[in-house]
């Protein structure tokens, strides 16, 4: 202060001094007191649309100087940002106030150049005013500065805005709307929060309602499917002079749709139930998985679907072993894993890009040998801090990294820390092995490949080719051991980042792409049956084109199938893709198998997940149905008359049907053939009684080649009805045997039966030899079948014969007894010369030849057989005219009752001729069965026997 006095006292001087003489000297006083202001704080309030700030306490100053002069009174006032002289005048122009003496009273206002304040973007100013009286600049005297705190008070310019234009709630049905919640903000300054102090529905007449927080809720039963209706939200400003200066925003639509109750669901409209018959069946083809589309977009969906055998030998070949190598790809591979990716890839933000590795995926648990594949591309960014490839830290309460691979300062690095022990141990491991490479940074794909023996060896191979290690570019690192903390017992594993607890959040993002991220390690197998490697029973998936939005993986036996998708439609084609193999020959063994579908589902937006019913399919391999064997038996050949073929015969009277079952009524009979040879004539015929078809529920089908029964029957139904079939033929046939073939087959496995052939040898009748009578009325004897029934009396009228009609079979009559006449006077004379033989028919020659001398003289009566056949060679002769009178007899029939009737009275009435009739007849017999009198052309001879 005395400082300050001395200059203005040297100042007045040289002044003095240096005024010229007419000058008028003026006596100054010193400037001794400094303004004082009237309070050390004040606080001031402005509206955005004002320009003066109110102040309060009154801003006023007071100097101790006289108030007559300069020094004593106050000439402005001075605002600042701090309170220090030596930064005062640094930021004046930001200061957008001034201090202006009006009647010299303070007042605090706008700069001219400032057009108005906005408390949106700076709601209040801290500053410091000060006063200073009227002296001269050099004796001018400040006030000490106090503090000033100007407020910027809000007018209400802005009226709510909602979040949203429109709102779509699903609501479920008898479910209260909990997420029903419309929002709005306030921009205005004064709403620090920005937050709306109420809402209202315009829309009138809607079961709803709306609280201050905007929430919906059910006021009425709700009975339409969809509601629409307005709403609006209502700021907070509120003013004591104005009650109606509040501002409402524009309507928001909200819409409410009601869905119909649905459940995520798996299901078969067929039987879960499935027979299995041939290898490679497919057992889903018909499953439907309903995920409840309007409800739940469908983020992930993951299926277990497991095969268990039953206990039933699947046929595996078992391996004793303790382990196996076993592949967890945390990113998915490209197609060719040798060159650089190309569409699979996963690129990382470095920001809030992460993933979170499974426990059932992966548990996280690494053995002292694994490998570790990947490829990556990533650039220098100048970001000193770790980037994440994967990491395995606590997941709670702590943020220790227990494994984790990630890129630092131009280092890749590896963290593999032991433990977490329980005991205290104060020994250190390799924790950490870091290697500076080049390739890290280049921006370019490479293929890292990193072999761990912990804690020995760890190889890495870049592009194939190992890294060479050096002081310069490998260190390793070691630690202590974790310690173990109660509540960490779980972990965490994350791909990109890594989690850290005590933050709630992922940290040390990743930034760059990665492909072929996957962890190999040879894994303990609880027991040997988790070796098997090839079984005859199985689940495949083949045929299969692998798309990016799907996963498919077995264990190692394909009895477990893990399948993941996006869509519910893509999750059903990879189970329709799953087939039960069974390659046992033949298919078994018999008995009972499931196959059941576990199956998580995961809506888009949502925290939880879903678990859906469980499905099974029960396979069934039944056991093999052994063939039931069905036999016939009965009678194979018949030998019958012309007059009882006339009269029918049972063809299977003694039929029996057996089968090997234990009752005859367990096995049925689905239908019988009956085949005859040669074809049946016009006039034969099969008949069976009607009545056993309306009895046993039996079709049949009668043609010219036999009869076809039909319908399913017991083998007693068709034993009876086979039993009660008749053969008859109304005219004598033609041929002397017919055979009937007959086959049944089996109602089960429709396997026939035996074949029975029955021969029915049809006898012919045998015309004995004429007895003396007949030489004595001079009648004509012939046995031959063909001709017997044309016999012609010579001493009877034309038209007594019955079989003749007309003049022109009379001559034909005539003319081939004409020829057997000569025929047999040939023979005579021929036997009577020739050399004597043995008769075929007696002892002797000798007997013969008496029995062919001629008895008497009165005509020529001779009975012979023309055409009896006999293995003696005989000298040839021209028979021509013989044989042209066999063929016209050939075809020849007559009515076998007209020819018993005429051979009884044409023999029978001689009852002298008896004894001779009965040894003809047994010689004429005995012969004919030597020779069954068949057309044999190797055995007939024609032309006379020598005798």
């Amino acid at each position: 202060m005395l400082r300050s006095i001395l200059f203005v006292i040297m100042i007045v001087l040289s002044n003095t001094k240096a005024t010229p003489i007419e000058t008028k000297i003026i006596k100054t006083k010193s400037n001794l007191f400094d303004p004082i202001l009237s309070s050390n704080k004040y606080i001031g309030h402005i509206q955005e649309n004002e320009r003066i700030v109110e102040i309060k306490p009154r801003l006023y100053a007071s100097d101790a100087d006289p108030l007559n002069s300069p020094n004593g009174q106050i000439c402005g006032y001075e605002l600042s940002l701090y309170k220090h002289d030596d930064i005062v005048n640094e930021i004046l122009q930001n200061i957008p106030f001034v201090v202006e003496l009006i009647n010299e009273k303070p007042i605090i206002q706008l700069k001219t150049n400032i057009n108005k304040l906005d408390c949106e973007i700076k709601q209040s100013y801290r500053l410091f005013i000060r006063a200073y009286d009227c002296a001269n600049n050099n004796e001018r005297r400040y006030s000490e500065r106090s503090s000033l705190i100007i407020t910027i008070d809000d007018i209400n310019e802005f009226a709510p805005i909602f979040t949203h234009q429109n709102y779509l709630f699903k609501l479920h049905q008898d479910h209260n709307c909990l997420s029903c919640r419309v929002e709005a903000t306030d921009d205005d300054c004064s709403n620090i929060d920005h937050r709306v102090c109420d809402y209202q529905i315009q829309t009138p007449n809607v079961p709803f309602s709306i609280d201050s927080n905007g929430s919906i809720s059910i006021i009425t039963p709700l009975m339409n499917n969809t509601y629409e209706f307005d709403v609006v939200a209502i700021d907070c400003y509120s003013s004591s002079l104005f009650k109606d200066t509040r501002k409402i925003s524009e309507p928001a639509k909200v819409t409410i749709k009601i869905i119909k109750s649905c459940k995520p669901t798996i299901a078969d409209d067929y039987p879960t139930k499935l027979t299995i018959q041939a290898d490679h069946t497919h057992i889903f083809d018909t499953v439907h998985v309903d995920t409840c589309d309007e409800t739940c977009a469908v983020e992930n969906i993951i299926g277990t679907v497991t095969f268990d055998s039953n206990g039933i030998d699947s046929g595996c070949n078992l391996e004793q072993c303790s382990s196996i190598n076993r592949e967890y790809v945390l990113i998915p591979k490209d197609i060719d894993y040798n060159q650089a990716p190309q569409s699979r890839y996963m690129s990382f933000d470095g920001i809030n890009q992460a993933s979170i590795i499974h426990k059932t995926d992966f548990s996280s648990q690494l053995k002292n040998d694994f490998t570790i594949r990947m490829w990556m591309k990533h650039t220098d960014e100048e970001n000193d801090g770790k980037e994440h490839i994967f990491c395995k830290t606590d997941e709670k309460l702590q943020n220790r990294h227990h494994t984790a691979l990630f890129i630092q300062d131009g280092y890749l690095k590896l963290l593999i820390r032991k433990g977490p022990l329980s005991i205290n141990d104060k020994n250190v491991y390799k924790s950490e092995w870091m290697w500076k490479l080049t390739q890290i940074n280049d921006d370019q794909w490479h293929s890292y490949k990193l072999f761990i023996n912990y804690p020995n060896q760890i190889d890495l191979y870049i592009d194939d080719k190992l890294f060479t290690i050096t002081n310069d570019n490998f260190k390793v690192i070691e630690d202590f051991a974790l310690p173990v903390i109660n509540g960490t017992e779980d972990t965490i594993f994350t791909v990109g980042a890594c989690w850290h607890a005590r933050a709630s959040q992922m940290a040390q993002h990743f930034h760059g792409e990665l492909s072929g991220l996957s962890i190999e390690q040879k894994e303990e197998l609880p027991d040997s049956i988790s070796c098997i490697q090839d079984c005859q029973q199985y689940l495949d998936m083949p045929d299969i084109q692998v798309q990016s939005n799907m996963e498919f993986i077995s264990n190692s036996n394909r009895s477990i199938w893990k399948i993941r998708s996006d869509s519910s439609e893509l999750y059903e084609d990879l189970l329709k893709h799953i087939v039960y193999r069974n390659t046992f020959d033949p298919i078994g063994p018999s008995g009972q198998r499931t196959v059941s579908i576990q199956t998580t589902l995961k809506c888009l937006g949502e925290n939880y997940t879903y678990n859906l019913p469980t499905f099974i399919r029960r396979l069934s391999i039944d056991e093999p149905i052994r063939p039931t064997n069905i036999e016939l038996k009965g009678d194979t050949s018949f030998f019958v008359s012309e007059q009882t073929i006339n009269q029918g015969i049972n063809l299977f009277k003694n039929l029996s049907i057996y089968a090997d079952a234990i009752k005859n009524d367990q096995v049925d009979i689905s239908d019988c053939s009956i085949n005859t040879s040669p074809d049946l004539t016009n006039n034969e015929q099969i008949i069976i009684p009607d009545d056993n078809f309306h009895i046993n529920n039996l079709q049949k089908d009668l043609t010219q080649t036999g009869l076809i029964l039909a319908g399913l029957g017991s083998i007693d139904s068709y034993q009876y009805v086979l039993q009660h079939i008749a053969y008859t033929s109304k005219s004598p046939v033609q041929y002397n045997d017919r055979t009937f073939s007959l086959v049944c087959v089996g109602s089960h496995d429709q396997t026939s039966t035996n074949e029975i052939r029955i021969r029915i040898h049809i006898e012919k009748q045998i015309v004995p030899s004429a007895p003396i009578a007949a030489a004595l009325s001079n009648k004509l004897f012939v046995d031959n079948d063909q001709t017997r029934d044309n016999l012609f009396d010579l001493g009877e009228s034309a038209p007594s014969a019955k079989n003749l009609s007309g003049w022109p079979i009379i001559i034909v009559i005539c003319v081939s007894v004409g020829l057997a006449s000569v025929l047999v006077l040939y023979l005579v004379i021929r036997i009577r010369s020739g050399n004597r033989q043995a008769s075929p028919l007696t002892g002797t020659g000798d007997d013969a030849h008496s029995q062919m001398e001629w008895e008497d003289d009165i005509g020529l009566n001779i009975i012979v057989n023309p055409l009896d056949t006999t293995k003696q060679s005989v000298q040839s002769m021209d028979v021509h005219n013989i044989k042209q009178t066999i063929h016209k007899y050939e075809g020849a029939s007559s009515d076998e009752d007209e020819y018993d009737d005429h051979s009884h009275n044409e023999y029978s009435s001689d009852e002298d001729n008896e004894d001779y009739d009965d040894v003809e007849n047994n010689q004429i017999h005995q012969k004919k069965n030597d020779h069954q009198l068949e057309w044999d052309d190797e055995a007939m001879e024609y032309g006379p026997k020598k005798v």
